[in-house]
């Protein structure tokens, strides 16, 4: 052990296994050259002779080799700083919120300005804190797969995610549909595909056509009602944070099944109580909710029945819910894993004449996940960090 800093202690072998020089880790690459075990032999991890010096320490081992610790990299990685490794990652703060604080957000941005780095920043950091952003303008003529303007909008944002849907999929009334969304009934909030074991991040809706009454697009933010379930109710809060509700999709030639609790809290917290470790997602679909098993007592379950209605009494607020509805050209970004999604049914105009086969609701979708949203949005917050120097 060694102290570095003032009231700082760290490890000979943390040290030595954390050496950025060029024979530990490639410079071409970035990739470490070793394990972290091959540290623990006796001559890599005791110190020959160390200097201290203003703009870090230096460190000469019994081996032979020689390693530098800038105070910076100290500073950031020795000690408890999550603001320093927060800033270095662009980490982007969630901010929950209701209808009337995400209407003073950047909620809408117009199609031409992601093509700036700047402008796919804002965009990403939008998405990234408040879970939802609608991006107007972006071209509607083309509708194929390998044609539309969906697949360009979300290639800027990051790499499709393919699912049994396929890479990009259409939203269309259908008749004996399979699927309740590709009707035109009222569709109740809810997420996507939470019968997978890792549901999709982000999710993408462009309108290709909208030309019918009603269809309104509604969004809640369930990570604020979780919020407020902890603060009015904090047993029905732990109830759904400790209750696995399982989901299921037996259509169509497949057959699909996972369990998700309602409030899924941060795993990287385990040594922290329940009540105060940090929500990761939120996981709601009543249309693919299969049968609870019942594993737990029957006074158990009816505590999760009565946890979940005072959850729902949150997300049916009317102040929680924001609605909007979809023009052609528009296109709504959200996180399918903290925000709700649900569209008001709809019908034909009144004396319009509709042709056989004519298509009067149309939306283009697609998934993404998080990791390449925020490989792309940190790249170029980077980028416009040094440009700015």
């Amino acid at each position: 052990m060694v102290r570095l800093l003032a009231d700082l202690k760290v490890s000979y072998t943390w040290l030595r296994d954390s050496c950025f020089c060029p024979q530990c880790v490639h410079p071409s690459t970035s990739q470490k050259l070793h394990r972290s075990s091959d540290m623990l032999h006796t001559l890599r991890s005791t110190v020959a002779d160390q200097v201290r010096k203003d703009d870090g320490w230096q460190i000469t081992w019994k081996d032979g080799h020689s390693s530098f610790y800038p105070r910076s990299f100290l500073e950031r990685y020795a000690v408890s700083n999550r603001a320093s490794l927060a800033k270095l990652h662009h980490h982007v703060p969630v901010q929950p919120w209701v209808k009337q604080s995400l209407q003073k957000s950047t909620l809408f941005l117009p199609y031409s300005s992601l093509s700036t780095s700047q402008g796919l920043v804002t965009a990403i950091e939008q998405v990234s804190k408040y879970g939802i952003l609608f991006v107007t303008g972006v071209p509607s003529e083309k509708t194929s797969n390998e044609e539309s303007e969906t697949r360009v909008l979300a290639d800027k944002f990051g790499e499709i995610r393919p699912t049994f849907y396929g890479l990009l999929w259409d939203v269309v009334n259908k008749r004996n549909s399979k699927n309740i969304a590709y009707t035109n009934l009222n569709l109740d909030v809810h997420m996507d595909l939470l019968y997978f074991q890792h549901p999709p991040r982000y999710q993408i809706l462009h309108c290709l056509r909208n030309r019918v009454v009603g269809g309104t697009s509604v969004f809640v933010d369930a990570l604020h009602a979780a919020e407020t379930l902890r603060q009015q109710s904090p047993l029905e809060f732990i109830t759904l944070a400790t209750t696995q509700v399982p989901f299921h999709y037996i259509n169509d030639g497949h057959h699909l099944y996972y369990t998700h609790p309602t409030i899924e809290l941060d795993p990287t917290q385990m040594a922290t109580p329940p009540e105060n470790r940090a929500i990761k997602h939120v996981n709601y679909a009543p249309p693919f909710q299969a049968p609870i098993q019942m594993t737990e007592s029957p006074e158990q379950v009816d505590q999760f029945y009565t946890s979940i209605r005072k959850f729902e009494d949150l997300l049916d607020a009317e102040e929680n819910r924001y609605q909007y509805t979809l023009r052609e050209g528009d296109a709504v970004v959200f996180d399918n894993r903290r925000v709700l999604h649900a569209r008001t049914a709809f019908d034909d105009i009144p004396g319009a004449v509709v042709k056989e086969g004519d298509i009067n609701r149309w939306l283009k979708g697609c998934y993404l996940e998080d990791d390449a949203m925020m490989d792309r949005y940190r790249v170029k917050k980077a980028q416009l960090e040094i440009s700015q120097i």
